[in-house]
């Protein structure tokens, strides 16, 4: 644990008013801190898996529709790929509102009793995740596989009438 508190401690030095140095963090801030950074490593695990789950499943899809020449198992790897997409918006959304969080509970006085809060700012919901959804890096992979499914598509189709 004194590993940890170090770290904290180091974080808040620098540029942002904080804490002083000399001031500790608790057993109980620290075990907050620790259950807000659980919650964002499970975030970014279910990204993981969407990301993952998303390019099998439509790589597989686009195999089958391949070999059997069916454009409509394509329609369904476009419909998948954006279902995942916004699954994956929203766990990259709450996990960037329980960073920040984490922040603003680091950034508490010690004086202030802890309350174990694990709720995040949820102003501007939809408007924030659909701007989560949007980033480049989730726009370059979703946005490929969909783009594939798509040619994919227009191509059987060439395929099957000409």
């Amino acid at each position: 644990m004194s590993k940890l508190r170090r770290v904290l401690e180091a974080l808040l030095e620098p540029d942002e008013p904080g804490p002083p140095a000399s001031e500790d963090f608790s057993d109980a801030r620290i075990k907050h801190l620790e259950f807000i950074q659980g919650a964002i490593l499970r975030m970014a695990g279910n990204s993981f898996l969407f990301k993952g789950w998303a390019i099998s499943l439509a790589s597989g899809l686009a195999a089958f529709a391949a070999i059997e020449s069916r454009r409509a198992v394509l329609f369904v790897g476009i419909v998948s790929t954006l279902l995942f997409w916004a699954m994956d918006g929203y766990y990259l959304w709450l996990e960037r509102g329980f960073v920040g969080l984490h922040v603003r509970v680091a950034k508490l006085p010690a004086s202030q009793p802890v309350d174990y809060a694990m709720a995040v700012d949820k102003t501007h919901a939809l408007r924030r995740w659909l701007r989560t959804m949007m980033r480049w890096h989730l726009l370059l992979l979703y946005g490929t596989i969909v783009v594939v499914n798509i040619v994919g598509a227009l191509y059987l189709k060439e395929v099957k009438n000409g």
